[in-house]
């Protein structure tokens, strides 16, 4: 077994006295991709915010070891702020230096850096706000519907890009509807079911693909 570099136990979310999470525990360990599926209205987002300490759970344990970077549905670029500016903030107020030209390069994005978000296309803005998540040297990678709004290529360059974070021995979990995707590169998959959302299946690699989600 490796090092566990996420790990959640009981989780437990509400809003406006709505149950939403009832008592999800799942982990992550170095070196694996992990993915999370289940349709709408099952938490999913939520999980993920709460991962980001972006919201707080009622109940339950959040264990991360190490750095985290998060790329949320929503890009939040600033739209006052030129692409290269928006992708560099994060690493900039942390004192970091900052060269987004490789990551940008491989998702085609390189030649939009000095344009504003609303110079370009959404598409363009998804693959702004992935480059941003994938700059910070972290151990732990969290990705909420990185492929919607992505052309093929796109798509599999991001695959291999998660795919050489986890031979980096870092942790990765994605969170997506797009299953032909997610399956591609994922060692296990929990299946959220129910509202208040619940743990219903957890595939093994082998499994995947199966007609078992």
């Amino acid at each position: 077994m490796g090092e566990t570099l996420v790990l959640v136990k009981n989780l437990e979310k509400s809003f406006n006295g709505e149950k939403i999470l009832g008592g999800i525990s799942l982990k992550v360990e170095r070196g694996e991709v992990i993915g999370i599926v289940g349709p709408n209205g099952t938490g999913k987002s939520t999980l993920v915010k709460i991962l980001a300490e972006a919201e707080r759970p009622d109940l339950g344990e959040v264990s991360i070891k190490g750095r985290l970077s998060v790329l949320y549905q929503e890009d939040y670029l600033l739209p006052w702020k030129k692409l290269r500016d928006n992708l560099c903030l994060g690493l900039k107020l942390m004192g970091r230096e900052c060269n987004p030209i490789v990551f940008a390069r491989k998702l085609g994005i390189d030649k939009f850096l000095e344009r504003y978000p609303k110079e370009v296309s959404g598409g363009t803005r998804r693959k702004a706000a992935i480059v941003r998540a994938l700059l910070p040297d972290v151990d732990v990678l969290v990705l909420d519907e990185p492929f919607t709004g992505l052309d093929t290529e796109s798509k599999d360059t991001l695959l291999s890009i998660v795919g050489e974070f986890a031979k980096a021995n870092k942790a990765v979990l994605i969170v997506s509807h797009q299953l032909e995707e997610l399956f591609r590169v994922v060692d296990r998959v929990y299946v959220l079911r129910g509202r208040p959302a619940e743990v219903k299946k957890v595939l093994r690699r082998e499994e995947i693909g199966k007609g078992t989600v």
